[in-house]
């Protein structure tokens, strides 16, 4: 057995049970247990070390409005709680498992998007939206909603969001135990299928993890001024140009990107990134610049160190660990100015699927600060990757370590740190990793924040510091 969907017959349920293929109850079963338990609803006892969808921690919790709007926050979500704001819209949006599974709008000026002529929600004036081409608005809706769910440990829900005349979204409800229709039931049950395949297909099929990146850096020119990359770089290309966006909507160019060939070897994406910041200085020919890194190293340039994955399942037990192992340690590295791209950039579980199948991880500030951190963060990141099953600790499910992310306080998180590195210790392959992984660890210990002011050049041994060897980066 695989999935089991635990409940309480909570009202409108029965709608997504006439749906479902797949198992479910009052009661666990003791005989045949299953892997993953989807709880619906709160009246039940979880099990240690049994995992689950929904936990029981995160329902209660979000079934405080005052509570939920304070975690909210805490993640830059603007939570609506008297709801008295004017809205242009609103958009319904029901959550499963990292995937706004549909769209449903209720305008209150002009309608953009195409309805679906027979979908009018029961009890509502909310109508679905089957355009494949939605308006940008409802498209930050669905984003918003995911992120929500997410931040509020939740895997699944219900969010209602309002789109203020000026642009804003603010989350005006968001149901932990939805309140169902026959059109969301149809989609929640396709939705538990389809992750209780993907669990199967996880568990049957192995595969290496394949690691990339695209981190960022900027160029500023001998009086502090931001060079913009586009003046040297195509968008396109394993070094490119990277957008912001301004006010209006509009883009520009100013970041420079590096697109290295994925790997699934640490030591073989070290070099690849190298070599594409040699051909980055081939391209930028101006010596003069500073290349810096880090977070936000001049003011509103929020800088990311993107990581990708292929060969691994993206779901949120994998992306919790990531955010547990990876990304609450490399808070005792950032210098000064890194948190402020946070809460905006740099959120707790961001990711975006890509076309070739695997996901980005988008966390992360731009670890090129120096071939130090970037080895370590490789090698960190791929030990999850892999191993992500093995590592228990979340301590980010306490609201004072989330705060504690995000302000960076490094007197809170040091203190957890012997413990999230034993257990990556004790991990299989940490020893295959050691060399790159004990620098690192002993930087963070020190809580030897990075410096975002200087050239990243001179580290990695890149235009005027250039030397003949790529072993002396890698070694």
């Amino acid at each position: 057995m695989s999935v089991w969907l635990l409940h309480s017959n909570e009202p409108t349920l029965d709608l997504l049970l006439d749906q479902l293929d797949l198992p479910h109850g009052t009661r666990v079963p003791t005989q045949d247990e299953p892997t993953c338990v989807i709880h619906w609803g709160c009246f039940h006892t979880e099990r240690p070390g049994q995992r689950t969808l929904q936990s029981v921690k995160s329902l209660l919790r979000s079934s405080a409005p005052r509570k939920m709007a304070e975690v909210l926050q805490v993640h830059g979500i603007l939570f609506d709680l008297e709801a008295k704001n004017r809205h242009t819209y609103e958009y319904l949006v029901p959550v499963f498992h990292l995937q706004a599974l549909g769209l449903f709008q209720k305008s209150f000026g002009v309608f953009y998007g195409t309805p679906h002529p027979l979908q009018k929600q029961e009890e509502s004036d909310f109508m679905e939206l089957l355009s494949e081409t939605l308006p940008y608005h409802a498209v930050r809706a669905k984003r918003e909603a995911v992120k929500a769910v997410y931040a509020l440990g939740l895997d699944y829900g219900v969010v209602r969001i309002g789109v203020r005349p000026g642009g804003e979204l603010a989350v005006l409800e968001l149901q932990a135990i939805p309140k169902l229709t026959s059109r969301l039931a149809e989609l929640f049950a396709e939705a538990m299928h389809r992750f209780a395949q993907e669990l199967v297909s996880a568990q049957t099929v192995k595969q290496e993890t394949m690691l990339g990146a695209d981190p960022e850096f900027l160029l500023r020119n001998e009086q502090g001024k931001v060079i913009f990359a586009s003046r040297f770089l195509e968008k396109e290309g394993s070094v490119g140009c990277d957008a912001i966006v301004l006010p209006g909507f509009r883009k520009v160019y100013p970041l420079a990107e590096l697109r290295p060939e994925p790997s699934h070897d640490v030591g073989q994406l070290i070099i690849n990134l190298r070599r594409t910041m040699q051909l980055a200085s081939r391209h930028i020919q101006d010596e003069s610049l500073q290349w810096i890194a880090g977070g936000m190293p001049v003011k509103g340039f929020p800088l990311g160190g993107h990581l990708h994955f292929s060969g691994t399942w993206l779901n949120s037990e994998l992306l919790r660990v990531m955010d547990n192992y990876l990304a609450l340690p490399l808070i005792l590295l950032e210098d000064a100015t890194t948190g402020n791209r946070k809460p905006k950039y740099g959120y707790l579980g961001d990711f975006r699927r890509k076309r070739y199948g695997g996901f980005e991880y988008r966390v992360l500030p731009s670890w090129l600060v120096s071939p130090t951190v970037a080895k370590g963060v490789f090698a960190m990141a791929k030990l999850v990757a892999d191993h992500y099953a093995l590592l228990p600790a979340r301590p980010l499910n306490d609201l004072a370590l989330q705060e504690a992310y995000y302000e960076g306080d490094k007197s809170r998180i040091r203190p957890l740190i012997p413990g999230l590195w034993g257990d990556l210790m004790r991990l299989p392959a940490y020893r295959k990793y050691e060399k790159y992984l004990t620098p690192i660890k002993s930087m963070l210990l020190r809580q030897e924040g990075w410096n975002e002011q200087g050239d990243i050049r001179r580290g990695w041994k890149i235009g005027p510091f250039r030397v003949k060897e790529e072993s002396s980066i890698n070694s």
